[in-house]
């Protein structure tokens, strides 16, 4: 990795953006959209890590207030041209514009900006997490609905539950007792952290069971927090794989989870879709390829581009800007999604609601140590809820994955299909203790009767695989 060179490949590219602005109208484009481009090639450079986020930011806001600042009409900060700036852009236009008035809107040159150390993340604590699978009465005054309790886990962040999809709506807090007499509040937290239901006080680690008693005069729920289930089988393959590929393939289950999802029995619906599709792509495969194998983040031989663009081929996506030839083969887990059997009715998937018992906690990779807490099925698919420390939160952008670093996750069921994963929903990050839930879609949802799937987690020294066994409820 040359983080030299890929900084010096931002600045150009920022360079060259900059020159095509000036090519347009000064009120054609807003400033934002004439930054698109360097914001695709700086998340992707951040995420293989041969920038740093203070470089990324200020060579995007340097390139913002450039293009603000060519536009005469856009001097103050009430200026519609700045409302897609970001902050950043804006308190320099006000500066600029405080300390120039009357002077020329020549073009500002692209500054430097010195890298500096990550803090180092502290410890992580130890983890308990259990799977529960168990559906829970709560009461709101009158009315009576149900909520699926997923799993149970308790670490440096709290003792909390994970339940399946949005809460219906904020409810009272109800109380819980467990196997030593000891009581605890748990309540909804809301928008914020909408499928997790914490505990307080935090309960000692060793408790063997809780009580839920959802409202006065309600029946306990009991929760098992010992369960029996099958021991998941581990597995770890040393195996060296580019922070650049690992990109790629990140890029391939982005486009095959929007490829997976295209109508099959409706012609009209899949041209639009695929219009959707071609106009989510674009440029950017090729755009990626080029900026990490200017930062060295790729081998010169290496097949994946060629790989990447065979699957746009097959998906019938022109214009995706990758130079390398396609390649005559693809990897088993996209060749499978691809060549999925078409159905007029939809597959059998498990029933609405219910959720699989199962837990393993991976062991770490690239410095991120994930465990996987259950899943739960409902009319978004099949969601897998996963614990996560060693990360931080990911910018939105194209191929986003929620937090970084986070392993390319593939999923392969018991029937020898392949599904990708995608993030559905990732929580606000508290304190110091860099842990984080995540919700991962499998895509596509996995078939009723599926005994155990196979979850393939790759980092950029070793893979794991973890046979997990469903038991589901």
């Amino acid at each position: 990795m040359n983080r030299e060179r890929a900084e010096t490949y931002l600045r150009q590219l920022a360079e060259a953006e900059l020159r095509r602005a000036r090519t347009l109208p000064a009120a054609s484009i807003p400033a934002r959209r004439d930054t698109a481009r360097l914001a695709l090639v700086a998340q992707a450079l951040l995420a293989v890590g041969a920038i740093d986020v203070g470089t990324a930011d200020q060579i995007r806001a340097d390139l913002e207030l450039a293009v603000a600042v060519r536009q005469p009409s856009q001097v103050n900060q009430a200026s519609p041209g700045q409302r897609g700036l970001s902050p950043d852009a804006r308190m320099r236009l006000a500066r600029l514009m405080r300390s120039s008035r009357g002077a020329g809107t020549g073009v500002l040159p692209v500054s430097s900006l010195s890298t500096g150390q990550a803090r180092a993340a502290p410890p992580r604590a130890s983890w308990r997490a259990v799977p529960v699978g168990q559906m829970i009465q709560v009461r709101d005054d009158d009315v009576r609905r149900e909520l699926l309790v997923v799993a149970y886990v308790q670490s440096a962040d709290g003792a909390r539950f994970t339940t399946a999809g949005w809460p219906f709506r904020p409810f009272r807090p109800f109380t819980a007792a467990d196997d030593r007499g000891a009581s605890y509040q748990i309540r909804f937290l809301g928008e914020m952290r909408p499928r997790e239901l914490p505990l307080s006080p935090d309960p000692p680690y060793r408790i063997r069971w809780l009580d839920l008693i959802t409202a006065p005069g309600e029946p306990a729920t009991r929760i098992d927090l010992d369960p029996q289930i099958p021991a998941p089988q581990v597995t770890m393959t040393r195996k060296a794989t580019s922070p650049g590929e690992l990109m790629l393939d990140i890029i391939a289950a982005r486009i095959l989870t929007w490829g997976t999802a295209l109508p099959q029995d409706h012609p009209e619906h899949s041209a639009a879709a695929h219009a959707n599709l071609q106009a989510f792509v674009s440029d950017g495969p090729g755009r990626v390829v080029a900026a990490l194998r200017a930062a060295g983040a790729l081998p010169p031989a290496s097949p994946v581009p060629g790989q990447l663009a065979a699957l746009c081929d097959r998906l019938g996506i022109p214009g995706h800007g990758i130079t390398e030839p396609p390649a005559a083969g693809l990897p088993e887990p996209w060749q499978s999604l691809l060549t999925r059997p078409r159905r007029r009715t939809p597959p059998a998937g498990p029933a609405s609601g219910i959720s699989a018992a199962t837990m393993v906690e991976l062991p770490g990779l690239d410095g991120a140590q994930i465990a996987i807490l259950g899943l739960h099925h409902g009319h978004g698919g099949t969601i897998v809820h996963m614990l996560a420390s060693g990360v931080t939160r990911e910018g939105d952008w194209e191929y986003a994955r929620g937090v970084r670093p986070l392993p390319v996750l593939w999923i392969r069921d018991s029937g020898g299909r392949w599904h990708a994963t995608r993030t559905d929903g990732v929580s606000p990050m508290w304190g110091d203790t860099r842990e984080i839930m995540v919700w991962l879609a499998i895509v596509p949802p996995l078939d009723r009767g599926t005994a155990w799937i196979d979850v393939v987690a790759t980092g950029s020294s070793a893979q794991v695989r973890a046979r997990l066994p469903l038991s589901w409820e």
